[in-house]
């Protein structure tokens, strides 16, 4: 969870809910990845009893077992929307159990950053639901604030500058949404979500060989990924755009 990519009309989508995005492999586990390690094996009735015998334990595990089960239930709400759209009663029930419990994690610690990311994206999908635009814009809003309350505790956070990035594209400030990508890259010229977001920004304009540069750059950052994999498809799409013959009735 956590993680967002934005998508650009004919370009391939990368749905927006990895858990642990960002991580890097030569880096130790931390204590989360342990926690979450301890459950891998575990998935339905089971990992619930797992996760609730965590909760009011005392930190960090009840913060953990709580950020965990908020996952869960975003996870199902986002497979749930890929049928029937972000709309659907079911999956607004089921963003409503994610948001209490991603809440719940938060509240038992303010600097949870992975608690404060995962909020700020299950508001920026609440904002694709059928409602008013002031209710769209509220939204987004809150999806901004949660962002931000995550980069006040790391300024560099890879998953919180992107999705606040891809948050700004989606409301076309693209010199803000810019700004975000370029700041993670300027620290980390190696992330393959910012080099992927900032393809997807110059595809959006119709700047098609330096999507396929920034996309280049994430595959290669991220070779055996999701990431990678969606930045190879998407460069066989702007290569075949590029490629494609002009109709007779739009030559010169």
């Amino acid at each position: 969870m956590g993680r967002k990519i934005v998508s650009a009309g004919i370009l391939v989508v990368l749905f927006g809910a990895v858990l642990l995005a960002g991580c890097k492999d030569n880096l130790p586990a931390s204590e989360l990845d342990r926690f979450i390690a301890r459950t891998d094996n575990l998935d339905g009735q089971a990992l619930d009893d797992s996760l609730r015998s965590y909760m009011g334990r005392g930190a960090p595990y009840d913060v953990y077992a709580n950020y965990l089960m908020g996952n869960r239930f975003y996870a199902e709400a986002s497979d749930s929307a890929q049928v029937s759209g972000w709309g659907g009663e079911a999956v607004g029930a089921l963003l409503d159990s994610a948001e209490f419990y991603l809440s719940r994690a938060v509240e038992l610690d303010s600097t949870f950053i992975e608690g404060l990311v995962n909020l700020g994206s299950l508001w920026d999908d609440r904002s694709q639901q059928m409602s008013s635009s002031q209710d769209r814009d509220q939204r987004m809003a809150r999806a901004e604030s949660y962002y931000r309350q995550a980069l006040k505790v790391d300024p560099y956070d890879e998953k919180a500058r992107c999705n606040l990035g891809s948050l700004f594209l989606r409301q076309r400030k693209t010199q803000e949404a810019l700004e975000e990508f370029q700041g993670v890259i300027d620290h980390d010229p190696h992330s393959a979500l910012a080099h992927y977001n900032l393809a997807i920004m110059f595809a959006e304009s119709k700047i098609y060989r330096e999507a396929q540069r920034e996309w280049e750059l994430a595959s290669k950052y991220d070779p055996d990924g999701d990431i990678g994999d969606r930045s190879r498809a998407n460069i066989k799409i702007v290569h075949d755009l590029m490629n494609a013959p002009v109709p007779d009735n739009v030559k010169k």
